[in-house]
């Protein structure tokens, strides 16, 4: 087989790897001679001879089959004249033929011809060939017989390696010292470093072990690649490096870099060599600029050198380009084979998007009224709302535990930026709030138009239950301080699969627990009384039932909500409900499913932990919401009590002194009582013009500071009435009918991880999807875990594309206009457990929505040294 028609089989072969069926229309049958002899491994052949009947005859039985097949059809026609004889085998599969594109499928002859012989002849001597191709003075047979007397595929290394392309030889050497000792035993050595030499143009001794002709055909390459990526002018420390002195010698030796940064199965390969090459060239001590590294991989120093570039750019002036920048290297060879570096440029991405937005919010402040309103609809209802300042803040400081507990580096430009956003947070944040705080005092604390929390049953809910069947059901979901941003986040997951409707509504004052779980109660309004019911405790008198806790509060729903209520936790329908539970809800007309997981883990005084574990929530109210369905109820309602303030612990600089006077109740952010010292940092206000009927006063901050106050969290805090405190959100939700096309069922899967064995913190796994079906595929959401037994022992940190951060799930994609394959993905987990000992775990892989495990896991082992 000559070079030409070899190269031409490992195109078609390639095809049939990625696509399964290639329909091959050779209309002039240009290659009638070499089908029969293409020997494709594990592939069935076809051959259009004379009847489209018969040739359907030969292959329809493997379109039945439950694996997808491997096939090749060949139609020595023109499309045209086929009369679309074979267009479902077009639609399963592609077609190759002259002039198809894209050009991996153009099987014109010369340009086959150009892409076979050129990295063998170079440029120049090939565009001559190309020439007579294309006037029909060469066929097919005289390109192989002449590329065969030249002896570049009848040679030792042709017969060792299993081809002659010097690609692929290459590729092949370079990546495993397999070959050196069939080299060495059949002296092979000198021809090796000579097509090495002719094609990637660089200096090889002949007479040098394999080993050594390895490291300098991979210093070569690499160094090739550097070059020819970096933007401006190289270092002085760099101008001496060779480069070969022929375009084509250049072109082969950084297609050759690219094709083995690919090779996910060479990652391991690529990674040694070039972390050697980098320490020679002493890449650590150099100084780039942003500018120059935008094009390059080729190095683990040059991505380390651009994160630092970014960061420091980011410190100095945000820019939607600089976080484009960050998104897109989480899918670069570095990220997706050092799960740290992908965890490292999502956390930049996300410290930017904050800075972005706080620098947004701090110049319309600037020209914005103290109007409540205004201020209210910017941070909820805009096409960019200001609520994403929380969001980000929130995702930045999970990613920035998950990265500073897990890695023992200095990442100084990475902390400073990290600082910066903290103390723009917090600024920001607090001018936003003290500017609504101070027009909701104008506005008398009343915002036209604006749902209030004691309305929200009987305006929400109870006209739901009152014109519906008996057999439509309603759940109402009751999340003790569910932020309005983390609401909108878990609404963007649900889109998909319910019809929804999202929508803000304010708190009862002060914002805690005991008062706004008992406003979202039925029939609460301005004749309902705060009062105190212990030392330093209040609760809420609605005629003769006080209400203090959340068996009280259950109870009365009970009582008023005028049908069958079952009450249970969040935790009772996970991870499936039992029968008790099933029955309940069976049985009841509303469903009540109560929720303190925020609140409890915010209250802890474990900031550390709260910041990893709290979007924790929002997959399981997410599993929760799914489990409601699937027994049966119609109508979904999700809100609660209060938000929240999740910032820094808190400076001296932060704490102000409570008013004294006669004191109900203090928490950080609110002081409830009669009488006391005055003071321009605070807002003091009767309790009884939010409302609700009460003898006491409120004094709450006007900013993020807060009392001081003995015991408790030094970062979590509500009561107040900033925006994060004071809107709460109310969600409705239908489920759709999901389309039969998305079952995941119908597609073949794949899970590779990135290592052998799991010896560190950081894990990755790329994930790989092909239709098994003719039916269009619909990828779906997917979730990785590590399990040890049964325990989820990790927690997904990030993705090449696709991590939705409200639930730690992968949103998978099509290969562009590929309707049959999933664009493959590498994902990034840590491992969570304490005290990782030598262990085997399984990684596993699931359909996000169903719960239902995609492929067998994989078995790996684990051994992180501590």
């Amino acid at each position: 087989m000559g070079a030409v028609t070899h190269y031409l089989r490992s195109q078609i072969a390639k095809q049939i790897d990625d696509n399964g069926i290639v329909v091959w229309y050779d209309p002039e049958q240009t290659y009638a001679a070499i089908v029969d002899s293409l020997d494709l491994p594990k592939t069935h052949f076809a051959s259009y001879q004379d009847s489209f009947f018969t040739l359907r005859h030969q292959v329809d039985h493997l379109l039945d089959s439950p694996t997808p097949p491997r096939l090749l059809v060949y139609v020595p026609l023109e499309p045209a004249d086929t009369a679309h004889a074979l267009a479902e085998l077009e639609a399963a599969g592609v077609v190759m033929k002259p002039g198809q594109q894209p050009p991996q499928r153009n099987t014109r002859l010369s340009v086959i011809a150009r892409q076979a012989l050129k990295p063998i002849l170079g440029e120049e001597t090939v565009e001559t060939i190309v020439k007579q191709v294309e006037t029909g003075q060469l066929l097919l047979t005289d390109l192989d017989n002449w590329s065969d007397e030249g002896g570049i595929t009848q040679g030792v290394v042709s017969v060792i390696f299993g081809t002659g392309n010097p690609q692929e030889v290459a590729l092949a050497f370079l990546s495993s010292p397999s070959f050196d000792t069939p080299l060495t035993e059949r002296d092979a050595v000198s021809e090796l470093a000579q097509l090495l030499q002719n094609t990637f143009g660089v200096k090889l001794l002949r007479q040098e072990a394999p080993p050594v002709l390895r490291t300098r055909l991979a210093r070569h390459v690499l160094t090739m690649d550097l070059v020819s990526g970096f933007q401006g002018n190289l270092p002085s420390q760099l101008e001496s490096l060779p480069v070969p002195a022929q375009p084509s010698a250049r072109e082969a030796c950084i297609n050759l870099v690219k094709a083995w940064r690919l090779r996910r199965d060479l990652a391991e390969s690529y990674s040694t060599q070039a972390m050697l090459i980098q320490q020679e060239l002493g890449l650590h001590s150099l100084s780039f600029e942003l500018a120059n590294l935008l094009k390059l991989e080729t190095f683990l120093a040059v991505e380390t050198a651009l994160q630092q570039n970014v960061e420091s750019a980011l410190l100095n002036t945000p820019n939607p380009d600089l976080v484009a920048i960050a998104d897109e290297r989480k899918s670069s060879f570095w990220s997706e084979y050092r799960p740290d570096i992908q965890a490292h440029w999502a956390l930049v991405s996300v410290t930017g998007q904050l800075l972005l937005i706080a620098n947004q919010i701090e110049q319309a402040l600037k020209s914005t009224p103290a109007n409540a309103k205004t201020l209210f609809n910017a941070y909820t209802a805009s096409e960019n709302p200001w609520c994403l300042l929380d969001t980000h803040h929130r995702h930045m400081e999970r990613r920035w535990h998950d990265f500073d507990s897990s890695l023992h580096q200095c990442h100084q430009s990475l902390d400073q930026l990290v600082s910066c956003a903290r103390d723009r947070y917090m600024d920001v944040g607090g001018q936003l709030a003290e500017k609504f705080i101070t027009g909701y005092q104008k506005a008398k604390f009343r915002l036209d138009g604006v749902l209030h929390q004691t309305e929200i049953f009987d305006i929400e809910v109870k006209p739901t239950i009152s014109t519906e069947g008996e057999d439509h059901k309603v759940a109402l979901i009751w999340v003790d301080a569910l932020r309005y941003e983390m609401a909108r986040e878990l609404a963007q997951v649900l889109q998909e699969d319910y019809r929804q409707t999202l929508q803000a509504a304010i708190a009862a004052v002060p914002t805690i627990t005991e008062i706004g779980m008992a406003a979202l109660l039925p029939g609460i309004n301005s004749s309902t009384e705060i009062i105190t019911v212990g030392p330093s405790k209040l609760g809420v008198q609605v005629g003769d039932m006080v209400l203090k806790d959340r068996a009280s509060r259950v109870k009365f729903l009970q009582l008023r909500a005028g049908t069958s209520v079952f009450a249970a936790k969040l935790d009772d329908l996970l991870p499936k409900p039992k029968k008790k539970v099933r029955n309940g809800i069976e049985h009841a007309r509303l469903t009540l499913i109560t929720s303190q997981e925020i609140d409890w883990i915010g209250e802890g005084n474990n900031v550390r932990l709260a910041r990893l574990t709290m979007d924790s929530i929002l997959y399981e109210l997410r599993r929760g919401i799914q489990v409601l369905s699937g027994l049966g109820i119609r109508t979904i309602v999700i809100t609660a009590d209060h938000g929240y303030l999740f910032g820094e612990e808190l400076r001296d600089d932060m704490k102000l002194d409570a008013p004294g006077g006669q004191k109900a109740d203090l928490h950080r952010r609110v002081w409830i009582g009669k009488g006391g010292d005055a003071n321009s940092n605070y807002l003091r206000a009767k309790l009884a013009d939010f409302g609700l009927t009460s003898e006491f006063e409120i004094v709450t901050p006007l900013n993020f500071a807060c009392f001081k106050v003995s015991g408790g969290t030094e970062a979590y805090f509500h009561g107040g009435l900033s925006p994060q405190e004071l809107i709460i959100p109310l969600i409705t939700l239908s489920p759709k009918e999901l389309p039969q096309a998305s079952l995941t069922s119908d597609i073949h899967w794949s899970i590779s991880p990135g290592t052998q064995k799991i010896t560190t913190r950081f894990v990755s796994v790329q994930i790989k999807g092909t239709a098994t079906s003719l039916f269009k595929l619909v990828p779906p959401r997917v979730r990785v875990e590590v399990k040890h037994k049964r325990e989820v022992i990790s927690r997904l940190i990030s993705a090449s594309y696709g991590f939705e951060e409200a639930t730690g799930e992968v949103q998978l994609s099509l290969v562009g206009d590929n309707l049959q394959n999933i664009e493959p993905n590498t994902v990034a987990l840590m491992i969570t457990e304490a005290e990782p000992t030598k262990q085997t775990v399984f990684i596993h892989l699931s359909d996000a929505t169903t719960g239902v495990e995609l492929i067998k896991a994989v078995k790996i082992d684990m051994e992180i040294s501590m």
